[in-house]
């Protein structure tokens, strides 16, 4: 399942963001904005993921959302991408 993770970490905790960032690179999560990733993992792999980002989080402070769009709503995302040029 393809999921899309934000998340808003306060400057404060600069390393916690870090951290969050290595984890998810660590489950095949790719880059899209500073603090916007995208991963496509199985069910149960989300299960492990997700409570590493819960622990994590309780670490310091902030927010994370996990967002699952449907297939139907994936092939609507537009994209106008400059970086690719």
């Amino acid at each position: 399942m393809k999921i899309i993770i934000v998340f808003d970490i306060p400057v404060e905790y600069n390393w916690l963001r870090d951290k969050i960032r290595n984890l998810l690179k660590d489950y095949g999560g790719k880059f899209l904005e500073y603090s916007v990733y995208e991963t496509d993992i199985d069910e149960k792999v989300f299960e492990i993921l997700y409570k590493r980002l819960e622990k994590l989080l309780h670490k310091g402070g902030g927010r994370i959302d996990i967002v699952f769009p449907c297939k139907s709503c994936y092939r609507k995302i537009l994209l106008i991408d400059t970086t690719q040029i």
